[in-house]
């Protein structure tokens, strides 16, 4: 094969969506209720599987330009399929926690691997493979989430027992459809139509380079904030006797508002923004406006209406961000822009938390929202302002 077809990246990106939704939901449940540990303690846990991860993504980045991906990947499908089955059988402290660091470190290194993947789909536009990726993987985490709920009672040995059997599937999938070769696309220009032509050996300029940083720290400014609707919110939201109920609900809003917006983006996104960049401010727009809500929010309808605003904020943002790095980076270079596409939000979500809680415990938790507010509106001005002047310079690479 030539090319991997995007079809299988995307079954295989969807299968491995799900498996890992098995993990986040019921962590703090099952180690707080079940296995009787403190939320610090759990708070730790979960910091140590995201800092995993992070350590994941970026190492796979770098690996993936110098190695063949194709086995790696198999390394780290099959790493994290048998740190879900040891779960299988022995599920109580410490194992649970040490097994539960093993698989971020695998997930985080499947996760840069799959978007490294995408940026050699060449038939296709990187915009709308991005967008299909992040697309299937909202999907896989519905229907995760979805069996979670159905399956998990007091034993989470029947639900590791599905994802390891979920992580042999995406096996089978990648062993028979990710062996392609790669190849240095024939078509390298610069978005300056008179400029030189890169080479592959060429460095990176320096331009796209901190074009790309730029986009990477506001991805994770941005999920320190956006990580405090899966931790802090529920706690504000339960201080305005809104049921918890309420609040688990706004997560299916939020996947059905995802499907809605990237089915949108993967038929007509070319069409609705021109620009790549003009696509990330719009979505930063919708990100602002969510926490102004919050601000105000005291009844549950304004919840929903904040959660649905950050949705499509979200939905057109986090996955135009891996696009443009693959436009921005040269072929030897895209596994390790992917690995940083990666690791950035994953520290965002791992730092999330205990920023929110210091900012809550200091003031309060209208300062917060107003702080995310203004925080990403800053973001976005820096953006704005770094990209429009500089864009002409970029070199783009498809």
């Amino acid at each position: 094969m030539k090319e991997l077809k995007l079809r299988y990246l995307l079954l295989g990106s969807m299968v491995d969506s799900i498996g890992m939704s098995f993990v986040w939901p019921l962590t703090t449940v099952y180690m707080h209720n079940i296995l009787g540990h403190s939320l610090t303690i759990v708070g730790i846990v979960l910091l140590l599987n995201s800092v995993a991860s992070i350590i994941g993504s970026f190492t796979a980045g770098q690996l993936f330009d110098k190695h063949d991906g194709y086995y790696l990947l198999l390394g780290g499908i099959v790493f994290t399929a048998l740190s879900m089955l040891v779960l299988v059988f022995s599920n109580k402290w410490p194992v649970y926690p040490i097994m539960l660091v093993l698989i971020g470190l695998g997930t985080g290194w499947i996760m840069a691997f799959v978007n490294a993947l995408g940026t050699t789909v060449h038939s296709r536009d990187g915009r709308f493979v991005f967008n299909m990726i992040y697309f299937v993987q909202n999907l896989g985490v519905m229907v995760g989430t979805a069996i979670v709920g159905i399956m998990f009672k007091d034993n989470v040995a029947p639900l590791f027992a599905v994802a390891t059997a979920l992580y042999v599937v995406f096996f089978f999938v990648a062993a028979l459809n990710y062996h392609v070769k790669r190849e240095i696309p024939k078509s390298q220009h610069q978005m300056d139509p008179d400029a030189k032509v890169a080479s592959k050996t060429e460095k990176l300029p320096h331009i796209n380079s901190l074009v790309m940083y730029t986009l990477f720290i506001s991805l994770f400014l941005i999920w320190i904030f956006y990580q405090q609707w899966n931790s802090n919110i529920s706690v504000y939201m339960l201080s305005l006797h809104i049921p918890l109920k309420n609040y688990s609900f706004l997560w299916t809003v939020n996947g059905f508002f995802i499907l809605i917006v990237q089915a949108l983006l993967s038929w007509q996104g070319g069409k609705i923004f021109k620009d790549p960049f003009h696509q990330v401010y719009f979505g930063m727009l919708f990100l602002i406006a969510s926490f102004v809500i919050l601000v105000f929010a005291k009844q549950y309808i304004a919840f929903v209406l904040a959660m649905i605003i950050l949705t499509i904020g979200e939905a057109v943002t986090f996955p135009q961000i891996p696009a443009i790095a693959n436009l921005l980076s040269p072929y030897g270079m895209k596994g390790r822009y992917q690995g940083l596409a990666s690791s950035f939000p994953s520290a965002g979500r791992a730092l999330g938390p205990l920023v929110g809680s210091l900012i809550i415990d200091t003031l309060s938790f209208v300062s917060l929202f107003v702080v995310a507010a203004v925080i990403i509106a800053l973001i976005l001005f820096v953006n704005i302002a770094m990209i429009e002047r500089s864009k002409h310079e970029l070199t783009e690479y498809n």
